[in-house]
Protein backbone atom coordinates (compact mmCIF):
# COMPACT_ATOMS: atom_id res chain seq x y z
CA UNK A 1 0.00 0.00 0.00
CA UNK A 2 0.86 3.49 -0.82
CA UNK A 3 0.92 6.20 1.72
CA UNK A 4 -1.61 7.84 0.05
CA UNK A 5 -4.07 4.51 0.22
CA UNK A 6 -2.83 3.95 4.08
CA UNK A 7 -4.02 7.78 4.60
CA UNK A 8 -7.88 7.39 2.57
CA UNK A 9 -7.76 4.12 4.92
CA UNK A 10 -7.14 5.52 7.68
CA UNK A 11 -9.84 8.81 7.34
CA UNK A 12 -12.10 6.33 6.08
CA UNK A 13 -11.79 4.34 9.54
CA UNK A 14 -11.95 7.68 11.33
CA UNK A 15 -14.94 9.09 9.89
CA UNK A 16 -16.80 5.32 9.69
CA UNK A 17 -16.16 3.51 12.50
CA UNK A 18 -14.30 5.60 14.92
CA UNK A 19 -10.74 5.22 16.55
CA UNK A 20 -12.28 3.44 20.00
CA UNK A 21 -14.56 1.44 18.21
CA UNK A 22 -11.46 0.01 16.21
CA UNK A 23 -9.44 -0.03 19.23
CA UNK A 24 -12.37 -1.76 21.25
CA UNK A 25 -12.75 -4.35 18.90
CA UNK A 26 -9.25 -5.13 18.59
CA UNK A 27 -9.18 -5.80 22.17
CA UNK A 28 -12.69 -7.27 21.90
CA UNK A 29 -11.41 -10.07 19.14
CA UNK A 30 -7.66 -10.45 21.11
CA UNK A 31 -9.81 -11.32 24.44
CA UNK A 32 -12.52 -13.64 22.31
CA UNK A 33 -9.83 -15.63 20.96
CA UNK A 34 -7.26 -15.86 24.43
CA UNK A 35 -10.53 -16.84 26.26
CA UNK A 36 -11.51 -19.78 23.02
CA UNK A 37 -8.06 -20.92 23.83
CA UNK A 38 -8.02 -21.34 27.80
CA UNK A 39 -11.45 -22.79 27.69
CA UNK A 40 -9.90 -25.25 24.53
CA UNK A 41 -6.57 -26.01 26.91
CA UNK A 42 -8.95 -26.88 30.57
CA UNK A 43 -11.65 -28.33 28.74
CA UNK A 44 -8.20 -31.21 27.21
CA UNK A 45 -6.97 -30.78 30.40
CA UNK A 46 -10.26 -31.85 32.51
CA UNK A 47 -10.55 -35.07 30.24
CA UNK A 48 -6.89 -35.65 30.39
CA UNK A 49 -6.48 -35.93 27.18
CA UNK A 50 -2.66 -35.47 26.11
CA UNK A 51 -3.30 -33.64 23.20
CA UNK A 52 -3.23 -30.02 25.06
CA UNK A 53 0.67 -30.68 25.07
CA UNK A 54 0.40 -30.06 20.88
CA UNK A 55 -2.11 -27.39 21.75
CA UNK A 56 0.40 -25.58 23.72
CA UNK A 57 3.81 -26.48 22.24
CA UNK A 58 3.03 -25.74 18.04
CA UNK A 59 1.79 -22.36 18.94
CA UNK A 60 4.35 -21.32 21.20
CA UNK A 61 7.10 -22.95 19.14
CA UNK A 62 5.30 -21.37 16.51
CA UNK A 63 5.55 -17.76 18.42
CA UNK A 64 9.30 -18.33 19.08
CA UNK A 65 10.13 -18.59 15.46
CA UNK A 66 7.96 -15.97 14.25
CA UNK A 67 9.39 -14.08 16.84
CA UNK A 68 13.02 -14.28 15.35
CA UNK A 69 12.19 -14.32 12.18
CA UNK A 70 10.52 -10.89 12.71
CA UNK A 71 13.81 -9.35 14.29
CA UNK A 72 16.25 -10.86 11.26
CA UNK A 73 14.17 -9.31 8.85
CA UNK A 74 13.47 -5.69 11.49
CA UNK A 75 11.19 -5.08 8.37
CA UNK A 76 9.80 -1.44 9.05
CA UNK A 77 5.94 -0.50 9.86
CA UNK A 78 3.95 1.55 7.44
CA UNK A 79 4.02 4.29 9.75
CA UNK A 80 7.84 4.70 9.85
CA UNK A 81 7.92 4.33 5.88
CA UNK A 82 5.73 6.79 5.57
CA UNK A 83 6.06 9.02 8.93
CA UNK A 84 2.36 8.93 10.07
CA UNK A 85 0.72 8.37 13.06
CA UNK A 86 -1.37 4.89 13.07
CA UNK A 87 -5.02 4.65 14.82
CA UNK A 88 -3.43 2.18 17.18
CA UNK A 89 -1.07 3.04 19.63
CA UNK A 90 2.07 1.77 18.30
CA UNK A 91 5.71 3.79 18.77
CA UNK A 92 7.64 0.26 18.29
CA UNK A 93 10.18 0.15 15.13
CA UNK A 94 10.72 -2.45 12.60
CA UNK A 95 9.59 -6.18 13.58
CA UNK A 96 6.31 -5.37 11.10
CA UNK A 97 6.92 -8.84 9.05
CA UNK A 98 5.09 -11.43 9.85
CA UNK A 99 2.43 -9.98 12.12
CA UNK A 100 2.49 -11.49 15.09
CA UNK A 101 -0.97 -10.63 16.22
CA UNK A 102 -1.66 -12.16 13.00
CA UNK A 103 0.05 -15.27 13.72
CA UNK A 104 -1.25 -15.87 17.39
CA UNK A 105 -4.36 -15.48 16.46
CA UNK A 106 -4.26 -17.75 13.69
CA UNK A 107 -2.59 -20.44 15.09
CA UNK A 108 -4.33 -20.47 18.13
CA UNK A 109 -7.88 -20.74 15.78
CA UNK A 110 -6.17 -24.03 14.31
CA UNK A 111 -5.16 -25.59 17.69
CA UNK A 112 -8.83 -24.87 18.49
CA UNK A 113 -10.18 -26.03 15.18
CA UNK A 114 -8.20 -29.33 16.15
CA UNK A 115 -10.69 -29.38 19.25
CA UNK A 116 -13.88 -27.96 18.25
CA UNK A 117 -14.66 -27.25 14.59
CA UNK A 118 -16.51 -24.15 15.30
CA UNK A 119 -15.11 -22.99 18.21
CA UNK A 120 -11.90 -22.72 15.15
CA UNK A 121 -13.99 -21.39 12.71
CA UNK A 122 -15.44 -18.51 14.87
CA UNK A 123 -11.06 -17.78 16.02
CA UNK A 124 -10.75 -17.90 12.22
CA UNK A 125 -12.79 -15.57 11.63
CA UNK A 126 -12.02 -13.25 14.44
CA UNK A 127 -8.49 -13.46 12.97
CA UNK A 128 -9.29 -12.35 9.55
CA UNK A 129 -10.86 -9.09 11.33
CA UNK A 130 -7.79 -8.64 13.26
CA UNK A 131 -5.93 -9.05 10.18
CA UNK A 132 -8.22 -5.95 8.18
CA UNK A 133 -7.86 -3.84 11.54
CA UNK A 134 -4.14 -4.57 11.67
CA UNK A 135 -3.68 -2.91 7.84
CA UNK A 136 -6.65 -0.15 7.98
CA UNK A 137 -4.93 1.75 11.05
CA UNK A 138 -1.27 1.82 10.26
CA UNK A 139 0.39 -0.57 11.86
CA UNK A 140 0.87 -3.30 9.21
CA UNK A 141 1.39 -3.54 5.86
CA UNK A 142 -0.51 -6.30 3.84
CA UNK A 143 1.86 -8.27 3.24
CA UNK A 144 2.81 -8.64 7.38
CA UNK A 145 -0.71 -10.16 8.47
CA UNK A 146 -0.84 -12.07 4.98
CA UNK A 147 2.79 -13.72 5.98
CA UNK A 148 1.56 -13.95 9.35
CA UNK A 149 -1.99 -15.70 8.54
CA UNK A 150 -0.03 -17.76 6.04
CA UNK A 151 2.52 -19.26 8.32
CA UNK A 152 -0.21 -19.68 10.91
CA UNK A 153 -1.97 -22.24 8.43
CA UNK A 154 1.01 -24.19 7.52
CA UNK A 155 2.41 -24.84 10.76
CA UNK A 156 -1.68 -25.57 12.15
CA UNK A 157 -1.88 -28.06 9.15
CA UNK A 158 1.66 -29.70 9.87
CA UNK A 159 1.28 -29.35 13.63
CA UNK A 160 -2.45 -30.39 14.76
CA UNK A 161 -3.61 -32.27 11.57
CA UNK A 162 -0.54 -33.92 9.62
CA UNK A 163 2.12 -34.80 12.28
Amino acid sequence: MTEKSYQRCMAWTEKYIGVNRVRVLVKLLTVITVLGYGVTIVGLLIQRDFWVLRVILVPAAGFVAVSLLRRCLGAKRPYEKYAFTPLLKKDTKGNSFPSRHVFSNIIIAMAVLSVWVPGGILLMVCGAFLAVLRVITGVHFPRDVIAGGVIAVVMGVLGFFLW
